[in-house]
């Protein structure tokens, strides 16, 4: 009934928040560009400051922990993707990265992991809302995991959907982090918001920008080598533990020195790495009348990988236009569109995990340039096309009644469709050729409505009241088909029920998720005298993946705060100019990542065997099973919550030359679900039920000074650090502890442990093995007797078996502090500005190293684990001599990767920006009508200090390994280009 009250009531607009962002009017009835705090920031800022600005906005009027990172730093530091505009420019965001592979997927977390991060599925529901001009972005779905064996890549392109926003369209960056700031997102806000503003229309004479640049990245420094480098490395082993069957199986590959294509010259890296090449132009005209007015844009960029001839394009437009056809309505439309078109690595391993189909691993390829060359032409007579189309609409209607009343519509379309054919020719399938074909679709409808009123009672009492509703419908889709032993490799696409008669075996897939969100809010803001601040914030969230008995939620959010600066009777000091403290605490839901949730048990219309999630079809009929790899669904699957509370500080010193923020935080995410593991007697994986609560607790700190303020000579320099922990406060069912593969899960303890063995040493004799007096059994692994060669793991619990119970939870990727420093100097026109961020106290599991020991187990290896890349043949600096010659046959594996040995210290700092600009300033630039013509030079990732050996201590995986071939560091960027604006 309260629901229904309130839509007759009202009708809503953007996302809880008063006026529609970019389409504000004066009083004159023109139509201008103002809005958000962001743009009149931007705005207000003169044209020819350039650099490193304040990162954090620490000055600017609006409440709540935001980080602010104005578009002046992307226009001399041209990024791919919003991700990467984020490193070491907002406290509280931690940005993973994997592969600088161009346009592939990354992540970004805002103030601590959001659930357990236990496969990529996980890591894509943890990410924040990317909020565009006020339309939340739709992001893939992992729902495609669900039918793949290999969870290597997802299904389709895998291209970053943050790529397809041209970085010289966007106005402001701005990361928000309490809920004082993100309570008007609702559950959309649970992982943090990131919200983007882009240049919108705007009234005065005709203005045309062109902005472009071209950069040329350097391929890396590496040492090549062959098979008697390898050979040389396992001898050692074989001396001294192989056994005569052992020696007999001596890989041929190594065996045999007469072989050219192993023992030969290894000279890959001639095809693999090479120096790249990037450019990107972006124009734009933008003008009008006071009652009609535009900005249009265009833009190009093109990234070419420095390795396995990767890259990425995207061609993009903008449109936008502002029109007031009666007083007091004025209509703001908005149209983005964009394709990104991706050329993908050339792994065996994401082959294989593509055709699901696992080739022929006995030998690895040559490292000989002459023999690789035949393997690319093989792949060039295949296809891998990826394409990605996006396009977002946004129309705002804004009607002001009075100066108090205010009504706003919005509605906003969000549409992804994604792309890929994929060829393997016979050539490269031990004699099989394999097609598959991916359509995918992601579509996202919102409509906002929103009533304001504003009171001010003797310029001293200050109200304003919104009621709004809020209604979002999302959908993913996709149809994949895949099909081997095709009739002839001239036949390339499989159009799924089309072409199948080529093949002889194929496999058809359909799948469709749904999910739609409906809110009501009411927000009270009030203030005194711009003193005292107070506002309360109510919302009722109901979704469709909720069951109905808990469909509803009910989030408040109150915040104040108190301008201690404007207090006489406090007497500061006259060096202090502004201090102001706030406080926030709130409630929001988080949104369920699967639409099944709201039914109990499922079943789903397939069939599979162990190893297979999915079988479309038995002998060609549909079959019904229930869900078994999903897990047992509960009933009564209610909301989980995320609880925030904020405690913050904003000061001024002397003039303001001295500025400060610190902020800290409790994050505490309740009744998460999980699937809880069961015997396998149950039929199911796992239950899944409500009932995990992870808490996040830490603060950030940025400061920021202008040391020197001279006429012709400005030093400016700037610290940021943030720490986050996040403990695990419960568990479903009231357990103390549960294990999920690898991971073990303590309550009180963290969430994103690594859980291993823990290394003293090598047992050199049989007889340095200790023996249980009681039993007289030596100390074993599991039921293994250890023996000369395997390794002395600690022995915690006394009992003399080395198992699960001696793992010790120890090291994490997430850093226990990280931040960033900037310095920068502007002489008259020049401007030199240098971006160094860093990370203390971060560990990476060093699987690379480890699987490079552990050859006895890997090679041949009928699956993932033996899989060997070109790359294999490179030699990598890392410090072998640190390793015990543990005995790589021993059953109990001594080589593997979850144990202390291979547990190292990634902390780093990093030089991530050096820039240096030239403005022209004169008055033949007056004459001719030009506002800007800026030159500028930028280099990337220059210098990086780090006690990690593996390699760039960044990429790793998201879940803290470093598996080597797969994760690229970012290489060496330099990069020239202008801004001109006439």
């Amino acid at each position: 009934m309260k629901q229904k009250l309130l839509l007759l009531i009202f009708f809503t607009a953007e996302i809880g928040s008063a006026g529609a962002q970019g389409v504000l009017y004066k009083k004159t009835d023109t139509v201008s560009a103002a809005g958000t705090a962001a743009q009149q920031a931007e705005q207000a800022a003169p044209a020819d400051t350039i650099g490193f600005v304040p990162y954090n906005a620490l000055m600017r009027n609006s409440s709540g922990a935001v980080s602010l990172i104005p578009a002046r730093d992307a226009e001399i530091s041209p990024y791919a993707d919003i991700n990467q505009a984020l490193i070491g420019k907002a406290t509280g965001v931690e940005v993973r990265i994997p592969s600088a592979e161009p346009g592939k997927r990354n992540a970004a977390f805002i103030r601590g992991l959001s659930s357990l991060m236990l496969d990529n599925a996980d890591v894509m529901n943890g990410q924040p809302t990317y909020v565009v001009d006020g339309i939340p972005l739709i992001l893939d779905h992992p729902f495609a995991y669900d039918i793949q064996r290999f969870g290597v890549n997802r299904l389709g392109t895998e291209i970053n959907l943050l790529s397809f926003l041209n970085i010289n369209d966007i106005q402001s960056i701005e990361v928000l982090k309490d809920f004082e700031a993100t309570a008007k997102y609702g559950p959309l806000a649970a992982n943090g918001v990131v919200n983007i503003t882009t240049y919108g229309p705007r009234a005065g004479k005709l203005r045309v920008s062109v902005n472009s640049y071209v950069g040329y990245a350097l391929s890396p420094d590496i040492s090549t080598t062959n098979a008697a480098y390898e050979r040389d490395f396992r001898l050692p082993f074989y001396q001294q533990y192989a056994s005569t069957g052992q020696w007999q199986n001596f890989p041929a590959y190594l065996a045999d020195s007469t072989r050219p294509e192993y023992y030969g010259a290894a000279d890959w890296d001639d095809l693999y790495y090479r120096n790249a090449w990037s450019d990107g132009i972006q124009a734009a005209i933008s003008g009008g009348g006071r009652l009609a007015n535009f900005r249009f844009s265009i833009g190009q960029l093109s990234d070419q990988g420095v390795a396995d001839g990767t890259g990425m394009n995207r061609y993009n437009v903008n449109f936008g236009i502002n029109i007031m056809p009666v007083k007091d309505l004025l209509i703001t439309t908005r149209i983005s569109a964009a394709t990104i078109n991706r050329t993908r690595n050339h792994f065996l391993r994401d082959r294989i995990s593509d055709e699901d189909y696992v080739i022929d691993l006995e030998t690895p390829p040559s490292p000989n340039k002459a023999i690789l060359q035949q393997y690319y032409d093989y792949l060039a007579d295949g296809i891998d096309d990826n394409k990605d189309n996006t396009i977002q609409v946004m129309a705002n209607a804004q009607y002001t009644f009075s100066d108090k009343w205010k009504l706003n519509s919005r509605f906003g379309i969000d549409y992804v469709q994604n792309f890929r054919d994929l060829f393997i020719p016979s050539t490269l399938g031990d004699g099989n050729n394999f097609a598959s074909n991916f359509q995918g679709l992601n579509k996202r409808l919102v409509w906002d409505n929103s009533l304001e009123y504003h009171e001010d009672i003797r310029d001293a009492h200050h109200f304003g009241v919104t009621l709004g509703m809020y209604t979002q419908w999302d959908k993913w889709s996709y149809n994949y088909g895949k099909a081997y032993k095709g009739k002839s490799d001239y036949i390339k696409v499989y159009e799924q029920f089309n072409n199948s008669n080529n093949y002889q075996l194929t496999a058809n897939y359909k799948d469709i998720l749904q999910s739609n969100l409906a809110s009501f809010y009411a927000n009270l803001d009030y203030n005194f005298k711009e003193k005292y601040f107070l506002s309360f914030y109510l919302r009722e969230d109901g979704s469709s993946d909720i069951p109905a008995e808990n469909k509803w939620l009910f989030s408040p959010t109150v915040s104040a705060a108190w301008e201690l600066s404007h207090e006489k009777f406090l007497s500061l000091p006259s060096w202090v100019n502004k201090l102001n403290l706030r406080a926030s605490w709130g409630l929001v839901g988080k949104r369920l990542p699967y639409d099944y949730y709201n039914a109990g048990p499922v079943y789903d219309v397939n069939i599979g065997w162990n190893g297979t999630p999915n079988v479309s079809t038995y002998d060609a009929y549909p079959v019904l099973n229930a869900s078994y790899g999903l897990g047992y669904i509960t009933e009564g699957i209610q909301w989980p919550v995320v609880e925030q509370g904020n405690i913050g500080l904003q000061a001024g010193f002397f003039d303001k030359r001295l500025r400060l923020q610190v902020d800290f935080y409790a994050k505490t995410y309740r009744d998460l679900l999980l699937k809880v593991p069961v015997m396998e007697e149950h039929g199911y994986t796992g239950v899944v039920k409500n009932g995990m609560d992870i808490r996040n607790r830490g603060y950030e700190v940025s400061l920021e000074g202008d040391i020197l303020q001279k006429k012709d000579f400005q030093w400016t320099a700037g610290f940021s650090a943030y720490a986050n922990s996040n403990t695990l406060m419960a568990l479903p069912g009231g357990a103390h502890d549960i294990t999920i593969g690898d991971r073990h899960l303590v309550v009180g303890k963290p969430v994103d442990d690594y859980w291993v063995l823990v290394n003293d040493g090598i047992y050199r004799s049989d007889e340095d093995v200790p023996v249980d007096p009681a039993t007289k059994e030596k100390m074993s692994y599991q039921g293994l007797a250890l023996r000369a060669g395997d390794p002395r793991w600690r022995d915690l619990n006394g009992d003399y078996v080395i198992d699960e119970r001696d793992r010790v939870l120890k090291g994490s990727l997430s850093p226990d502090i990280a931040g960033s420093f900037t310095q920068t100097f502007q002489y008259r026109n020049m401007t030199l500005g240098f971006l160094f961020n860093y990370a203390f106290g971060r560990e990476v599991i060093n699987q690379a190293l480890a699987d490079r020991f552990d050859f006895a187990n890997r090679e041949g290896a009928d699956d993932l684990t033996g899989v060997k890349e070109v790359t294999y043949w490179q030699q990598r600096e890392e410090d072998y001599e640190s390793i015990p010659q543990y005995n790589p046959w021993s059953p109990v594996q001594p080589y593997q990767a979850n144990q202390t040995l291979f547990l190292q210290d990634a902390s780093f700092i990093k030089l991530r920006t050096v820039s240096f600009s030239y403005d022209f300033r004169g008055k033949w630039m007056k004459k001719a009508g030009i506002e800007r013509f800026r030159l500028y030079a930028t280099a990337d990732n220059l210098w990086t200090r780090t006690p990690y050996k593996g390699g760039d201590p960044e990429a790793v995986s998201y879940f803290g390994y470093d598996e080597g071939d797969y994760n690229w560091g970012f290489p060496k960027r330099f990069v020239l280009g202008f801004n001109f604006r006439f």
